[in-house]
């Protein structure tokens, strides 16, 4: 999903509705701006279903690497 297809798609939603993002185990927690940030990811590398499907730059090894928006979960 790219910002744009993002930003068209909460446009389906009231403004007024919160946005959360899933809790370490269970629940809900409220998305803070300090939690979007920009960085650069390595599509394609996780092998194990506990990995998310893209890695961190570090795990590169030479593959190329792309930006992206993420919304970070707030570690408590």
């Amino acid at each position: 999903m790219t910002v744009s297809e993002l930003v068209e798609f909460l446009q389906r939603f009231p403004g007024s509705l919160r946005v959360v993002v899933n809790g370490y185990e269970e629940g809900y927690d409220d998305l803070a701006p300090e939690q979007i940030t920009r960085t650069r990811i390595v599509l394609n590398t996780g092998k194990h279903d506990w990995q998310g499907v893209h890695g961190h730059p570090d795990d590169a090894k030479g593959q190329i690497t792309v930006e992206a928006v993420v919304l970070q979960r707030a570690s408590h």
